[in-house]
C-alpha cells in the first residue's frame, strides 16, 4: 500500500466520528490540558496545522478517550508523511500504553485496519531504532488486528 492510499484509508476510517466538544477534549483542567484543548479544539482532525501538531506531538496522553480517537488520524497521517519522526515515536509510545483507549464509541474494524496499515508501513520505512517498538505494538494489538486480516 502506498502512502497516499493509506492516508486516504486512515481518514475514511475515522471520518464518521464527531469532534468532541471543547470541554470533552481533555479529562481534567490544568494549564497544559487547557492549552491543548484550546489549540486542537479549533481544528478538525483532518485540518490540524503541521506546526500545531508538531508543538503538541507528545500530548496524545493528555487527550480524553474520545478526543484521542478523533484526532488520531492527524498523528497517523503526519507519521505516514515522515516515518522517522516524533509523530511516529509518539504513536508507538501511545499504542504501547493502556492509557485512554476506550472511547464511548469503540474503535471499528476499519479503524483498526487503518492502524494495522500504518504499522505495516512503519515496518518498511521507520528507522532501525524504532523497529523493536513497532514489533511490540504489533504483538500488543494482534487480537484487534487479526480481525483486519480476516477482512482481506
Amino acid at each position: 500500500m502506498n502512502s497516499a492510499t493509506l492516508k486516504h484509508d486512515v481518514r475514511a476510517a475515522f471520518a464518521a466520528l464527531e469532534r468532541p466538544g471543547r470541554d470533552a477534549l481533555v479529562p481534567h483542567a490544568c494549564a497544559e490540558c487547557d492549552g491543548l484543548a484550546r489549540a486542537l479544539g479549533a481544528h478538525a482532525a483532518n485540518a490540524v496545522p503541521p506546526a500545531l501538531l508538531q508543538k503538541h506531538v507528545w500530548d496524545l496522553p493528555l487527550l480524553s478517550d474520545e478526543a484521542k480517537q478523533y484526532y488520531l488520524p492527524a498523528w497517523l497521517c503526519s507519521s505516514i508523511d515522515e516515518p522517522c519522526s516524533d509523530a511516529t515515536d509518539a504513536l508507538l509510545m501511545e499504542f504501547r500504553s493502556d492509557h485512554r483507549w476506550n472511547p464511548a464509541t469503540p474503535y471499528t474494524q476499519a479503524q483498526w485496519a487503518a492502524i494495522g496499515g500504518w504499522l505495516d508501513l512503519m515496518l518498511l520505512h521507520c528507522d532501525p531504532y524504532s523497529r523493536d517498538d513497532v514489533d511490540g505494538v504489533y504483538i500488543k494489538l494482534m487480537p484487534r488486528l487479526q480481525a483486519r486480516h480476516a477482512l482481506h
